[in-house]
């Protein structure tokens, strides 16, 4: 017989004690920490400190180490982790985020260096980008308690495109890994529109922002990023680097050719997401392009792994399409769910608007001067069966006019004609598609705008900072 252990306390065996406690833990990990979440992309962390500077926009840039304070009334797992989610939702250069969420100012780290300055010396404030896809359908988005019970916090909140194929996702918890590659909104939006009209999501190849050589996807489905060189007359160049690649690895690797004496020494001229880092030569023994791409030719891997968090737990997806089509499909309920709550609030309007008319009409604001306060004159309206009684308790004598009334029709009857309109949408799923297909090439080109002004902001502070001033060569006569 089979000897078994058991718990002191509660006499149950230490093998179900240990397998239960471990599933407990995992679930926890994964969905609370790890994987991000199919509706929106985002860990807990990204989605607490993205809704909160939602919650504080109106206060314009703060402090890192602020806003991590304000984060951990959400947030359980301590600044650290709160800290560095926010560098991340910042970092904008190659192999960071396409699409940052968050506007920065200060050193949050570039290419070479990805090590940002102290939380207390950066700033941020929510991001354009996040403004544009986030947050419009606010009304639509299920709050919970936080873990202290003490304020509410989105589930999951309603992007307008995916975020983890916009920047790609990556996270490891127990039992499960995710690694998502990024793609460009452009074809995102293209693949999302083709699924609308075809039922098939368009193929998707991956994409980063600003790196200078072409992804190549092997037969495995690796997706690699080689080394990039160039000749600059009679100069031999590195110009982009492989994803993972920062100072401290180009550095080693480089120092790995000095020893191997196909190189004599390098010189690093980089600036920021700009890599050109010469190659030097012994005299004599300068190599050819061919002879260097041979030489020192590397290239660096990713394997997808599309494991993500749903309402009923972990998803493992094969590949990029399966979320298209999941968010796609999400996204037509989010429209079709926006024309019912407008068309609620069209007739919540037009039912004040009638009361209005009738409670200027029938002169029942004369029973103010009557009552014996306001709660006399509420309780009169309510027998009255106005339902807006506390509203119109408020509203002001001068108001009680036949031109307020004239007013109050005219907005009758434009919501009587946006009502129509809107039931005449939310009816119908072909007029649903057309709604979400001119949506998705609206914020593609909001995105567009957005997104060059950011590289245009950026390279006016590159000539900058390239430009010597005037004083100082002044100095050097």
């Amino acid at each position: 017989m089979e000897e078994q252990y058991y718990h002191s306390l509660d006499a149950v065996p230490l093998a179900n004690i240990v397998k239960d406690e471990y599933r407990t833990y995992q679930i926890y990990t994964l969905m609370d920490r790890a994987i991000p979440y199919l509706q929106d992309g985002l860990k807990p962390s990204q989605r607490r400190i993205l809704y909160t500077l939602f919650k504080n926009q109106g206060k314009g840039l703060m402090k890192v180490s602020s806003l991590t304070g304000l984060v951990l009334t959400l947030h359980p797992h301590g600044p650290a982790s709160v800290e560095s989610s926010i560098v991340n939702l910042a970092q904008d250069y190659t192999f960071s985020n396409n699409y940052p969420l968050i506007d920065k100012k200060g050193y949050f780290g570039e290419r070479m260096e990805t090590q940002a300055a102290a939380a207390r010396y950066i700033e941020c404030k929510l991001g354009e980008v996040a403004k544009l896809l986030l947050f419009d359908d606010m009304n639509q988005v299920d709050m919970v308690p936080n873990y202290d019970e003490k304020v509410m916090e989105p589930v999951g909140l309603l992007p307008k495109l995916p975020i983890m194929l916009l920047n790609g996702a990556e996270g490891i918890g127990t039992g499960f890994s995710s690694v998502i590659p990024s793609f460009n909104h452009k074809d995102i939006i293209k693949s999302m529109v083709q699924f609308i009209q075809t039922g098939k999501a368009k193929k998707l190849k991956p994409w980063v922002r600003n790196y200078n050589e072409k992804v190549e996807v092997d037969k495995r489905g690796r997706i690699l990023f080689p080394m990039g060189f160039k000749k600059i007359g009679e100069k031999i160049f590195i110009t982009e680097l492989p994803r993972g690649y920062d100072a401290q690895k180009i550095y080693k690797f480089l120092n790995k050719h000095i020893e191997n004496d196909f190189i004599k020494d390098y010189i690093d001229s980089s600036v920021d997401n700009d890599i050109m880092i010469e190659l030097v030569f012994k005299r004599g023994q300068q190599a050819t392009l061919e002879e260097v791409e041979k030489e020192m030719a590397t290239v660096s891997s990713l394997v997808p792994n599309y494991t993500l968090i749903s309402e009923r737990g972990v998803k493992v997806l094969d590949m990029a399409e399966e979320i298209i089509e999941i968010f796609t499909a999400q996204r037509l309920v989010v429209v079709k769910r926006r024309y019912e709550l407008l068309i609620a609030d069209a007739k919540e309007r037009l039912n004040k608007n009638n009361e209005i008319i009738r409670f200027i009409k029938e002169r029942h604001y004369a029973q103010a001067e009557k009552k014996a306060n306001r709660k006399a004159f509420v309780e009169y309206l309510d027998k009255k069966k106005f339902h807006y009684s506390d509203y119109l308790a408020d509203m002001a004598i001068y108001r009680m006019t036949k031109e307020e009334v004239e007013k109050r029709q005219l907005m009758i009857k434009d919501d009587k004609a946006r009502i129509k309109e809107y039931e005449k949408i939310f009816k119908s799923p072909a007029m649903i598609k057309k709604k979400l297909i001119e949506e998705l090439n609206e914020t593609g080109d909001k995105l567009d705008e957005i997104m060059k002004k950011k590289e245009k902001a950026k390279q006016q502070v590159h000539k900058k900072l390239a430009k010597p001033s005037k004083k100082k060569a002044s100095k050097r006569k």
